[in-house]
């Protein structure tokens, strides 16, 4: 991705996150990856539906600044730890999305197959042990789940997601927050029904995502 896409895509993504009631504040924070070694990452502090191109940080994979002003986003070790892992990602969204994260503050995880498009946009959603916002450990804590996750809960603070790109990122955080208000109705109705294993197996084997092409 050119950096001024990628700089359009952040800047929309941020604005969406904020019109969706996700990053309450100067919380969240968001990036995408511009090459193998460099990303855009959100300036810490900052409102993120009052986000401008030029306001973003270009930064290497090692957290040096290597264009912009300010200081990046506290939890820039999580994202760098994304994308050092895992090449397939383009875009990470960190937010906090209060039905979602009411699940993470309870210690409850999103892991059960309750909705077939879940199964396909998004996976399970474990829940990755509490370490404090900002710091090398919350980035260890999330360590032993990256590889096999697009998306998780963050214990008594929000939820991560990862896509292809900054849109796939974000469609999967809106994915789990819908999820979770299920979720939270269904436990009113007496409980959600998970999928069977074979129905699981069949809809993964047979099926297209919403939202992609099939082929």
């Amino acid at each position: 991705m050119d950096h001024a896409a990628g700089r359009s895509a952040l800047v929309s993504c941020g604005r969406r996150l904020d019109v969706l009631g996700f990053t309450p504040a100067t919380d969240g924070n968001v990036s995408v990856r511009l090459g193998a070694d460099v990303i855009l990452v959100t300036p810490a502090g900052r409102e993120k539906g009052e986000l401008s191109p030029e306001d973003l940080l270009l930064v290497d994979l090692e957290g040096r600044i290597v264009q912009g002003a300010g200081r990046p986003s506290t939890e820039m070790p999580m994202h760098l730890l994304c994308y050092r892992r895992r090449g397939d990602v383009g875009g990470v969204v960190h937010a906090h999305p209060p039905i979602a994260t009411a699940f993470a503050a309870a210690g409850v995880p999103l892991d059960a197959p309750v909705m077939p498009e879940i199964v396909l946009t998004v996976g399970t959603i474990p829940l990755v042990p509490y370490a404090t916002p900002g710091t090398e450990q919350l980035a260890q804590a999330l360590e032993p789940w990256v590889d096999g996750h697009d998306a998780f809960l963050l214990a008594s603070h929000g939820v991560l997601t990862l896509g292809r790109d900054v849109r796939e990122a974000l469609h999967r955080m809106e994915r789990v927050e819908h999820l979770a208000k299920v979720t939270l109705a269904a436990r009113l109705l007496g409980g959600p029904r998970s999928l069977t294993d074979t129905q699981v197996v069949s809809l993964l084997s047979g099926a297209t995502p919403p939202g992609r092409p099939a082929g």
